[in-house]
């Protein structure tokens, strides 16, 4: 019946939140295990003063890339947050908007930009573009949506995607964690004032 076809949906959207989680972690422990074999220690202090060379910059800059890409999250690897806001019950989705969507930005600006300059130099002309995209394809698909709980499951796809191009630019690193503020409330004053769509 309905019933078991919507558990099953339920059950399907937990093992996505966790096996995109998972492979998220598997790439930061792969970072990780490098610097600490690089330094001795997982003390970031120390990992923020250690001059790493380029070359591994680069490799630690995507293994840290792809791990808090999961959280942010960023197209392609977007799939589980609709899902997980849509099945999730209210108190649930509320915590999702709060927490786990600021990890990926937080860690960004707490890691990869500060401990890998170089490389972040060199690949942020290729975050704009892709994210951009994504911003466009992620809003063009929430105005599609006629059901508000989909509607405000996909919106932070596209707003995270921005938060992720100001980080990017030097000129917005001080507005990129205001933007990233800014995504929640609105979200959790929705949830408070239209319980009966979750």
């Amino acid at each position: 019946g309905s019933g078991v076809g919507s558990r099953q949906r339920k059950i399907k959207a937990a093992y996505q939140f966790f096996l995109y989680t998972l492979l998220g972690s598997v790439f930061m422990l792969l970072a990780i295990l490098l610097i600490l074999l690089q330094t001795g220690t997982t003390d970031s202090q120390i990992s923020l003063t250690t001059e790493f060379s380029e070359r591994r910059q680069i490799f630690l800059w995507i293994a840290s890339f792809a791990s808090f890409a999961v959280k942010v999250p960023m197209v392609p690897v977007h799939i589980w947050l609709p899902e997980a806001h849509v099945k999730a019950p209210t108190a649930e989705s509320v915590i999702l908007a709060g927490i786990p969507l600021k990890l990926g930005t937080h860690g960004f600006l707490r890691f990869s930009i500060p401990m890998f300059p170089k490389a972040t130099l060199r690949s942020t002309p290729f975050i704009y573009t892709p994210r951009a995209i994504a911003i466009i394809y992620t809003s063009s698909t929430t105005s599609r949506q006629i059901d508000l709980k989909k509607i405000i499951a996909y919106s932070p796809v596209a707003h995270m995607n921005l938060v992720t191009i100001g980080m990017f630019s030097r000129a917005a690193a001080v507005r990129s964690p205001i933007l990233s503020y800014g995504h929640t409330r609105p979200k959790h004053v929705c949830r408070a004032c239209d319980p009966s769509t979750y």
